[in-house]
């Protein structure tokens, strides 16, 4: 028992030598009653070293967003934020692509609300996320990933639909153009809800987002209404 307690030290004290001092019992009760009452599960987040004001914007995005798709905060299948101790400096936040509704956000760059945005600002001026977007797109994105799960939503056909184009080099090529470099990187349209959401939810005026969103809001709100009573 005293080597384990003594292994759990010694961790502890390597995690708050990188990461900082995590925050207090008190001021975590005071995240996770916040997440409790909005509908949003919180995982790995008692060690959480940065400001909670970040991930309560966090939360207040995706509440924004489920009203648009209310599963997305379903008690059982809707979104669980897991905080990732083992993300590489590339990766802002993913989504697990066997559960579908749960999202990993970098501890490292979640928890320094300067470096965080820094690196996600130096992404946008290269244009590889949508242009005119902040660090609070990084969840809108991983939302629009859940809302595609839950929601089984056809990508690709929506894909085809907005651009009213059948040639997926074709439809790559105005991605890359008039969304973000992003949205363009994977043949099977994988990312493209995702930075439509980014922008649409972000309030930035682009056709695609916003052709692509509402159709993917029209085809949520038919689900619901139909899984309605049942």
């Amino acid at each position: 028992m005293t080597e384990r307690k003594n292994a759990m030290a010694n961790a502890h004290k390597a995690q708050v030598a990188i990461y900082g001092t995590p925050i207090s019992t008190a001021v975590y009760r005071e995240l996770r009653d916040y997440a409790e009452d909005h509908g949003v599960r919180l995982s790995g987040f008692r060690n959480y070293v940065g400001d909670i004001a970040v991930i309560k914007a966090v939360i207040d995005d995706i509440v924004e967003i489920s009203k648009d798709f209310p599963r997305i905060i379903d008690e059982r299948n809707g979104i669980v934020l897991y905080l990732d101790y083992d993300m590489s400096d590339d990766d802002f936040a993913t989504t697990d692509d066997y559960l579908g509704h749960e999202i990993h956000l970098n501890a490292g760059l979640f928890s320094d609300l300067n470096i965080l945005a820094e690196n996600y600002s130096q992404q946008v001026q290269t244009g590889r996320f949508v242009k005119d977007t902040t660090w609070r797109s990084i969840i809108r994105h991983e939302v629009g990933h859940v809302v595609e799960h839950l929601y089984r939503l056809d990508i690709i056909k929506f894909t085809e639909d907005v651009f009213d184009e059948k040639s997926r080099v074709e439809i790559i090529k105005r991605l890359k153009k008039e969304l973000s470099i992003y949205s363009a990187e994977y043949f099977d349209c994988r990312e493209v809800i995702s930075e439509c959401f980014s922008a649409y939810y972000s309030k930035i005026d682009n056709e695609i987002a916003y052709s692509f969103v509402t159709k993917c809001i029209n085809e949520a709100h038919t689900l619901d209404l139909s899984m309605e009573g049942r």
